[in-house]
């Protein structure tokens, strides 16, 4: 195999991206835990004070209206720091990305907030990339069209770096670019694609439960989420399935779904530096090797 090929397969970019990872993990995960931690803290806040306080707020509220506006007041800081949070984590999508080329320049990641200019000083395209991208993706979720959406999001897989390393593209040529990029490579990208999920999601979130589980902290963990689960009524659901001879479900079994899913997101969240700095560097190989001739392209390397 020649040394181009070795460059330009997905096993190089995926080395080079973990290697780029644990070379600057620190700055990585300081650069995600706002953003991460922020949304459950935001959530939990918001959540807690109006569940927690909702009998209170009941009791001395003299009307429906007043209710509801004390309990939107309540609200409102946990709010403001989810959207705070769920906005860092929008931008580190292409954030992320000027940080792989910065630490491909220089050799270190450095400087947050002229990366994270990258999106805010085009905002406008930026959110309006945003809309396109959540309108597709909840097109793509109706079951009429998830295989189409599948196959077309192969395609769309890069336009986040796009957007990050074309400026002048508008929204609708980020889309095309990317799909010109990958046309051609679409099974090799999906390949890459499966490898990143299954070793950043699902293999260390199941490493984080088998070592709660070893430290029995499973199960008082997930008691945390009872006083969400309890008032849920099973008794119909549980009538349904035992009448074709499933296993009923209980609060606990509930608990324990929303505490896995709880890590699982968590995992994802600080394990996207290494996603985006993988598509980073497939998107520079794919864009390179679509843009000079193949054997030109090896022939300059040899020399």
């Amino acid at each position: 195999m020649s040394k181009c090929e070795i460059k330009n397969s997905l096993w190089f970019v995926l080395a080079d991206g973990i290697r780029i990872y644990f070379s600057n993990i620190d700055k990585f995960v300081l650069y995600m835990l706002f953003p991460v931690f922020g949304q459950i803290l935001g959530l939990s806040l918001a959540f807690g004070l109006t569940v927690g306080l909702a009998d209170k707020i009941a009791q001395r509220a003299t009307s429906l209206s007043s209710s509801l506006l004390l309990v939107f007041l309540l609200a409102i800081p946990g709010l403001l720091i989810f959207i705070k949070a769920f906005w860092d984590y929008m931008v580190a999508y292409v954030a992320l990305n000027s940080m792989t080329e910065g630490a491909l320049t220089t050799g270190k990641v450095y400087d947050f907030q002229s990366h994270r200019e990258v999106a805010t000083r085009r905002f406008f395209k930026f959110i309006g990339l945003l809309m396109v991208v959540g309108i597709l993706t909840a097109i793509g979720s109706s079951i009429f069209f998830i295989i189409p959406a599948f196959v077309l999001w192969i395609y769309l897989i890069l336009v986040f770096q796009v957007f990050t390393f074309e400026p002048d593209l508008t929204i609708k040529e980020c889309f095309y670019r990317s799909f010109e990029i990958v046309k051609g490579d679409w099974l090799r990208t999906f390949i890459l694609m499966v490898v990143l999920v299954f070793l950043t999601m699902f293999l260390i979130t199941e490493g984080v439960s088998v070592i709660f589980d070893y430290l029995n902290l499973t199960s008082p963990l997930s008691h945390a989420f009872d006083f969400i689960t309890n008032p849920i009524p099973l008794d119909n659901i549980n009538r349904i399935l035992v009448h074709f001879g499933k296993p009923i479900i209980t609060p606990e079994i509930i608990s324990g779904w929303i505490f896995y899913s709880l890590i699982s997101w968590i995992v994802a969240g600080l394990t996207l530096p290494v996603r985006s700095i993988c598509w980073t560097l497939w998107y520079a190989n794919l864009s390179e090797l679509k843009s000079v001739p193949q054997d030109k392209k090896c022939k300059k390397e040899k020399e």
